[in-house]
């Protein structure tokens, strides 16, 4: 048994799903950051666990020709990438080894994974991000949180979202010192200004601004949007959102737009779309038209096909389609996302597109004859629940097209599929999250007759 504290000269040999290296000592797995396989390194053990340790990286004895000096003057510190210490081929080679790897353990399956789609600028991609705020020692800080920590790591620029977001920041925090507003301390439970929300339009250059506070009652917020709009034109909507769960930063349920109206507009692949604050909208829309053009290539749509969009959102995926097909039902939990669709429809005037609200196992059995030819699936990192699945499989649709961003429950999903008569043809990796282990997917799986 390692004993915490101890050194040691180690090799890596692999590494793990979100990029720590791993070293084995006397056959005992040690997890160790910012290492990358095929390294030699001396490490301090930090942790000992019954099944692994955590080592922290020391010196580097024999260094990776993949590692790369991270850009990011924070990178040390902020958990929001994890993967800056490699070039970027070998973020796009880690991220196809990823779904290999992880459809093989986890669904049994071997299949066609072709090369990562990477980006021609992997950096300044997002188009939204949640900033949250605090108070240390004194001075008001935002940015990131520390990884596994909800200590804030105090951004000045940041590599992933737009160079103007980090400005709308660093001035919002000269504004609540101005109109002296409280920022909440979780310790406490004392304290106004949570944070914010930024998200803006690819396509038109509109921006969002979301104010993540305890009541709706923000001193001093005209002033304060006055001011922010007239340094940044781009903001054509302002919110004052609640977040009562003090132990959380995410958006409360309880709105008030103060400024301009509750929705910007953004284009995917000719269609306009409406995104409110609360609406799904693929963060990184370079490569989601990418993914969007491979799923379709997937799906060998025809002028007279049936489709189904699950999971539909506000319409993305089927609408994007409507022009090459008979017909689109689409479906979500979620009234206001089907709200959204359908409005989305009118607007790029679609009229072979209706949605639906309900649950998979609610509609799904209504469309059996209907002829469904394909089902486009696109759900959230949790994927697919088993009465999802099983309406699915009873509806037997020739083709399913799998947009996914955990390749850990695809794979999952994928292997239910395959006992049900399903091959996975074929999939492909997209980096929709440059600088990060995230990874998302298109797969194809057809129905055997």
């Amino acid at each position: 048994m390692i004993d915490k504290h101890s050194v040691h000269q180690v090799e890596f040999v692999d590494m793990t799903h979100d990029a720590m290296g791993v070293a084995k000592i006397q056959g005992f797995p040690v997890f160790v950051k910012n290492a990358l396989k095929g390294e030699t390194a001396e490490i301090r053990i930090s942790k000992v666990n019954k099944n692994f340790a955590i080592g922290t990286l020391l010196t580097i004895l024999s260094e990776s020709p993949f590692r790369k000096k991270p850009i990011c003057e924070h990178y040390a510190d902020c958990g929001g990438c994890n993967l800056m210490h490699m070039n970027y081929d070998m973020q796009l080679g880690f991220k196809r080894h990823r779904v290999k790897e992880t459809l093989k353990r986890i669904g049994g399956i071997e299949t066609t994974v072709n090369e990562t789609v990477g980006m021609n600028n992997p950096y300044y991609y997002r188009n939204k991000a949640m900033i949250p705020f605090e108070v240390q020692d004194g001075e008001i800080v935002a940015g990131f949180y520390k990884p596994r920590s909800h200590e804030i790591v105090n951004i000045n620029r940041c590599l992933i979202y737009p160079k103007f977001y980090s400005d709308i920041i660093k001035h919002m925090k000269v504004l609540l010192q101005r109109y002296d507003v409280s920022v909440f301390d979780e310790s406490t439970g004392k304290g106004l200004f949570r944070g914010m929300m930024i998200r803006h339009s690819h396509s038109r250059q509109e921006a969002m601004v979301v104010f993540v506070a305890q009541s709706h009652k923000v001193p001093a917020r005209h002033e304060i949007v006055k001011d922010l709009v007239k340094r940044f034109p781009m903001i054509t909507s302002v919110i004052v959102n609640v977040a009562p769960d003090a132990k959380n930063f995410r958006l409360g349920t309880k709105s008030k737009v103060i400024y301009g109206e509750d929705c910007i507009e953004d284009t995917l692949l000719g269609n306009t779309y409406s995104i409110s604050h609360t609406s799904f909208f693929q963060i990184n829309p370079v490569q989601t038209e990418a993914l969007y053009l491979k799923a379709f290539e997937y799906a060998d749509l025809s002028p007279d096909d049936i489709i189904i969009d699950s999971y539909s959102g506000i319409g993305a995926i089927g609408l994007a389609a409507a022009p090459k097909v008979e017909k689109v039902i689409g479906f979500d939990i979620s009234k206001s996302a089907v709200r959204n669709a359908e409005h989305n429809a009118r607007a790029n005037n679609i009229s072979n597109a209706e949605y639906r609200l309900g649950k998979a196992e609610d509609v799904l059995p209504g469309l059996k004859d209907k002829f469904v030819d394909t089902v486009f699936v696109d759900p959230p990192r949790k994927g697919c629940d088993k009465g999802f699945l099983d309406a699915l499989i009873a509806l037997n649709p020739r083709r399913i097209i799998y947009v996914s961003c955990n390749i850990s429950t695809f794979a999952r999903d994928a292997g239910v599929l395959s006992a049900a008569g399903y091959t996975l043809e074929e999939t492909t990796p997209f980096d929709m999250f440059p600088q990060t282990s995230h990874i998302e997917s298109v797969s194809l799986l057809i129905r055997q007759s």
